[in-house]
């Protein structure tokens, strides 16, 4: 019936959980891609689209294009999407998210269709530019693959003048569901199902204001911030809370504990994350162009950096640090490294992000050592140093991709 349960819960203790229940019945069908690219692409082509959103990670938006994902672009620039005459190309099978949404773009174009609007929720700053850029230069690529559509310029230009790409700023806490939280639902809430989202009571969504001929549902109605501009917001989210993140799921694991709120009580972490917090992100935020004009942000900062702790120590949450550990070089190139910058420009010695490097190059050079597989889109070249030959731990600060 694509509906599915919301599952938020509060609490230190097991027997005293503040659980709340929401169903959700947004969903009315799914089309997987590799299954069916053409289908996916014909429907978000339709007229009746008006906003096609994504969360796919900060990689999701490095991983180039295909020769798959380029025939069906030009496919669709001719109109010759389904064209029985010219079999698929064997790559067009397994499309990239933006070789699907270039297609479907590149459909309504050639239709003359009005576009839709790209609306990325992923933990990127300035998400929304991020998305743009990927576009267009995806566009771009098209000409150097010599696709020969004669309206290629154009569309280059219309996907950079006419498709919105508004940025957001989503924060709720949202740890991967386990076997566990499926098999205790009966006993505990008295239902079934086979794969509920489990998450925190908090929540907030703040979205820019930019969309297609302002076509949009009333978001505001239902507790989200619309604004004119995410950009303060989204900084104190990713710095305060993402970034922070990330600095104690190193350290935390390699302290021996499992869970986020286990890493935040203890006592030397939670030191550290308030070093990160208040003397080294704080300073940045203060100065930073972005927030001038948000006096209130500002003010209320030390309160929300409190409040990101709050939420890290619940319990009831369960979140692992392992699940945070993943994608470390692109968190702290896209979350992490321009703190470090702006901080050491201002003269900040910065050693709180120190001990973050440094615990996340402890966690690479233990993970090689026995074995483990790191979970990283950049796992080759973050482990090189710490394989049989390499630099050792040193080598970590050679990867210009992750440090500049």
């Amino acid at each position: 019936d694509w509906s599915y349960p919301i599952i938020s819960r509060a609490g230190a203790e097991v027997s005293s959980f503040d659980v709340q229940v929401e169903e959700v019945v947004a969903m009315h069908d799914m089309v997987l891609a590799w299954e069916d690219p053409i289908g996916t692409i014909e429907r978000m082509a339709s007229p009746d689209v008006k906003i096609i959103s994504l969360t796919i990670t900060e990689f999701g938006y490095r991983v180039p294009l295909t020769k798959g994902d380029f025939s069906l672009i030009e496919r669709c620039l001719n109109c010759q999407l389904r064209d029985e005459d010219e079999p698929l190309h064997p790559e067009s099978k397994n499309p990239t998210t933006f070789g699907l949404i270039c297609a479907a773009a590149a459909v309504r174009f050639a239709n003359g269709t009005r576009p839709f609007t790209i609306m990325s929720c992923d933990n990127l700053p300035h998400n929304g530019e991020v998305c743009k850029r990927r576009m267009t230069s995806a566009a771009e690529e098209l000409g150097c693959a010599g696709l020969c559509a004669a309206s290629l310029d154009e569309f280059v230009v219309w996907l950079q003048t006419q498709v919105k790409y508004p940025s957001t700023m989503v924060d709720r806490i949202t740890p991967a569901t386990s076997w566990e939280d499926i098999a205790t639902l009966p006993s505990q809430l008295g239902f079934e199902d086979a794969w509920p989202v489990m998450c925190e009571p908090y929540k907030h969504w703040v979205i820019e204001d930019n969309f297609v001929d302002n076509e949009r549902p009333a978001w505001e109605a239902t507790g989200a911030v619309v604004v004119a501009d995410v950009i303060p917001h989204e900084l104190m989210k990713v710095r305060l809370l993402n970034v922070t993140h990330s600095a104690m799921c190193y350290a935390g694991i390699l302290a021996g504990c499992t869970h986020v709120h286990e890493a935040v009580t203890h006592q030397k972490i939670r030191a550290l994350l308030t070093q990160i917090q208040i003397n080294e992100i704080a300073p940045t935020l203060l100065k930073h162009g972005a927030m001038i004009d948000s006096p209130i942000l500002l003010n209320g900062m030390e309160t929300y950096a409190g409040t990101v702790l709050a939420r890290f120590e619940n319990v009831a949450v369960k979140d692992q640090l392992d699940r945070i550990a993943a994608d470390g070089s692109e968190k702290f190139r896209v979350q992490g490294r321009d703190v470090v910058v702006e901080g050491l420009t201002q003269g900040l010695k910065m050693r709180g992000f120190a001990m973050y490097v440094a615990s996340w190059a402890w966690f690479l050079q233990r993970e090689v050592s026995e074995g483990n597989e790191v979970r990283d889109a950049g796992g080759a070249a973050v482990t090189a140093c710490f394989q049989n030959g390499g630099a050792g731990g040193g080598g970590v600060f050679g990867m210009e991709e992750v440090f500049g």
